[in-house]
């Protein structure tokens, strides 16, 4: 299967409106939306419809059935794999405390102002 890479923000934004619509969206709803400039737009078509992500018929941006697939496997299953706590810096982390144990904070590390 092939894989989207080198997607930006905007891209990203567009894709998953286009998946999560039913009938596909029409390029004006991107500029009334996110205010993606028709430039920006007329790239993006060009870009994913040589990848045959999607298709432009009638000013309507249809996913095709490989790019459904495509999007919903690197956008929607793009989890950490850890879970998104275990990425904390050893800095911020201190001795775990039992739930409902008192807690009293060090005030003599904070800013007396």
């Amino acid at each position: 299967m092939k894989q989207v890479s080198n997607m930006n923000k905007t891209e990203r934004i567009i894709l998953k409106d286009l998946y999560e619509s039913t009938n596909g969206l029409y390029t004006y709803t991107f500029f009334s939306r996110y205010k993606i400039e028709p430039e920006a737009i007329f790239f993006f078509i060009k870009k994913y419809s040589e990848k045959k992500i999607l298709e432009y018929n009638n000013d309507r941006l249809n996913l095709t059935s490989e790019g459904r697939d495509i999007i919903l496997k690197q956008l929607f299953n793009n989890k950490p794999e850890k879970g998104k706590f275990n990425n904390i810096p050893s800095d911020f982390l201190k001795e775990r405390i039992n739930i409902n144990s008192p807690y009293l904070p060090n005030l003599f590390k904070f800013n007396k102002k």
